[in-house]
């Protein structure tokens, strides 16, 4: 028998709507939530696959030796994790989190890192700063006259990007700066502007088309003074503001945590012994010699990949699917969600992990 239940996608911080369907407890594909009003029956392909995690991911708690995952037990590997926390002091601990995280399980993080005394907290922002500013609204893309894109979204954000082409069928101009020489929100802009290591310039070089009636959307940025440029265009303008992120709860771990950059998070590790990193890969902006040897790793984490080989202890904890919570998205609405997903594992929540570790 199918069954079939609403979640928030998680594959950007779009946030829409996804049903997920089960059969006999497992998963078995996904369907598009008609009713949801961000993006009103219609799914991208990034969040149709966001089903493909089910289908290769470590079920059973894990100690590493030699980049090999020696199954064992939730109990065995949490008291390994406490030992290790028992053994050095507050200051030797760093914890990354990650916008993968729900809100819920930010704060119980958060909870457990302020009882240990732990101030080296934060997760991982693509290079996008703390950003507490007004942010456009999906609706002021539909009505602007002007959108300047920084970056693909029409690859990386359809559900976005049809906003755009709303905004487009209303008259509206698209332009897009990115530094590739071709891209599908390249080949549908009206002005494409290429830049190598002039960003700056390229940035200026619009100002005087945008307004009040313009939105900016960026989802691309080589470091974080680049957003100050662009931050600095909308307050000139008076173009309205929208950073886009690549996980679903990125602004809900901004509005709690440090947005850290690649150099703050190797310092990071350079001053720790004990690094808890949740629900990320430190190897899609790290290198493997900026990880091994550096620390003792406990990740908690279901995905297969080589930072699981490259840690001491893997801890899957639940997929979005198994679990319940909030996300935040990039136009700052929080929005619920239930367990979707009855799986056949022993995994704990992150919730649940951390409070054991507690």
């Amino acid at each position: 028998m199918l069954d079939i239940k609403h979640t928030i996608c998680p594959s950007c911080s779009v946030g829409c709507g996804l049903n997920i369907v089960s059969k006999d407890g497992a998963v078995v594909g996904t369907y598009p939530y008609k009713r949801h009003p961000i993006n009103e029956g219609k799914n991208c392909l990034n969040g149709r696959d966001s089903i493909l995690q089910f289908e290769d991911s470590i079920e059973k708690a894990s100690f590493v030796k030699n980049n090999e995952l020696e199954e064992s037990d939730n109990a065995s590997v949490i008291k390994a994790i406490k030992d290790q926390l028992a053994s050095i002091d507050a200051s030797d601990l760093a914890i990354i989190c990650s916008g993968n995280n729900t809100n819920e399980e930010l704060d119980k993080i958060i909870e457990f890192a302020n009882a240990y005394g732990c101030e080296k907290i934060g997760f991982y922002g693509s290079n996008f700063p703390n950003f507490s500013g007004e942010l456009a609204s999906y609706d002021d893309i539909n009505k602007a006259s002007t959108v300047l894109v920084i970056g693909d979204i029409y690859r990386e954000n359809p559900l976005l990007a049809r906003r755009v082409v709303l905004s487009k069928e209303n008259g509206g101009k698209l332009i897009n700066i990115d530094d590739v020489e071709k891209s599908i929100t390249s080949l549908n802009a009206d002005d494409f502007i290429q830049f190598t290591d002039d960003f700056n310039d390229k940035v200026a070089s619009v100002k005087d088309q945008l307004d009040e009636n313009s939105v900016i959307i960026v989802n691309k940025l080589s470091s974080k003074d680049d957003f100050a440029v662009i931050e600095e265009l909308s307050k000139e303008s008076n173009a309205k503001l929208l950073p886009v992120f690549n996980a679903p709860n990125t602004k809900g771990a901004m509005n709690r945590l440090d947005s850290l950059d690649c150099d703050e998070i190797r310092n990071i590790i350079d001053d720790s012994k004990v690094l808890i990193v949740v629900k990320d890969n430190l190897l899609d902006y790290l290198s493997e010699d900026d990880i091994k040897g550096k620390s003792f790793i406990v990740n908690i984490s279901n995905e297969k990949n080589r930072f699981a080989e490259l840690s001491d202890i893997v801890l899957p904890g639940k997929s979005w699917a198994e679990k319940e919570g909030t996300f935040t998205n990039c136009e700052g609405l929080e929005q619920s969600f239930i367990i979707s997903a009855e799986c056949d594992n022993d995994n704990l929540s992150e919730i649940e992990i951390f409070d054991e570790l507690a």
